[in-house]
């Protein structure tokens, strides 16, 4: 199913919103919206969406969730049982990421930041020592008020920018339009290429070519930027874009396949088990449709 967008009933006039989340389980289904989101769980347990990222989820979760990027955190069933006694709770922090404005971002003292929300792109998970740096953060930051505000959550992203202690969630087949490299413009013609072709077969002499290198020298490239093969790349690409059409649920296996750059059905299947440890069709029913129990 396709991704709500959600309205957040916040004042217009703040680029910063932050507020606590309590009841007997998170209610909003799998959604997006502009605002970068920090989400923290005070209660609760479930399965949280991030793309095609799917994981469980506990007390102490923390993420950052990147402009219209569709994430869902869904409780167990457990907590949907009438007689449930349980609480799923939160805080959320919302910010619009045009509050730095484009010369600000694109100080060489922003560097940091500039590339954490480049990350948000496909959401990032905290964790170990950092992440109860940065819920301390966090905590600190909500009874801030004006300019404070602003100062703290640089402070916070900062934090969040410089620590080792995370994971990317979404792919990069679900999410096309975020890549961090030294040599940007460079990979960057890489990358969109892959993005534009993923659909069709690429020879690694053609890649190669955009970046001015031998196929020998473009394989070393691009493993010390993404520290996967070429071709693990492009699996993992066609992989995501994959997962994304079964959880919208448009087209057939067969038909989806095709669109991902799989000419073979029975490589396709191989290729998603190897990477989700289910098939095709168990991982569509399992995540596709999610927002009919609502």
């Amino acid at each position: 199913m396709r991704p709500l967008y959600q309205e957040l009933p916040f004042h217009r006039a703040s680029y910063i919103n932050v507020y606590k989340e309590e009841l007997p389980h998170f209610i909003v289904p799998w959604h997006y919206h502009p605002e970068v989101e920090i989400m923290y769980i005070l209660e609760g347990t479930g399965t949280r969406f991030v793309g095609d990222h799917v994981e469980e989820y506990e007390e102490g979760d923390l993420c950052l969730i990147g402009s219209n990027l569709p994430h869902e955190w869904r409780n167990h069933d457990v907590f949907f049982h009438k007689e449930s006694k349980l609480k799923a709770s939160c805080w959320c922090l919302f910010f619009l990421k045009d509050i730095f404005g484009v010369n600000m971002l694109n100080l060489p003292e922003m560097s940091n930041i500039r590339n954490l929300l480049s990350r948000s792109n496909r959401g990032v998970k905290f964790v170990g020592k950092s992440k109860e740096v940065i819920t301390e953060r966090i905590l600190e930051y909500i009874n801030e008020t004006g300019a404070f505000r602003i100062a703290k959550l640089i402070s916070l992203l900062e934090c969040m920018a410089t620590t080792d202690e995370y994971e990317t969630l979404a792919s990069v087949g679900f999410v096309r339009n975020t890549i961090d490299s030294g040599d940007f413009e460079r990979f960057n013609k890489v990358y969109q290429f892959i993005m534009r072709n993923f659909s069709r077969p690429i020879r690694l002499e053609e890649v190669a070519s955009l970046a001015s290198l031998t196929p020998n020298a473009f394989c070393r490239y691009f493993r010390e930027r993404t520290k996967k093969t070429f071709v693990q790349y492009l699996n993992d690409v066609r992989i995501g874009h994959a997962k994304k059409l079964l959880i919208e649920g448009k087209s057939t296996i067969a038909t989806l396949s095709i669109e991902s750059g799989f000419n073979n059905l029975s490589n396709f299947i191989d290729q998603f088990k190897r990477s989700t440890k289910m098939s095709p069709s168990e991982y569509q029913k399992k995540y596709g449709g999610k927002q009919n129990r609502y």
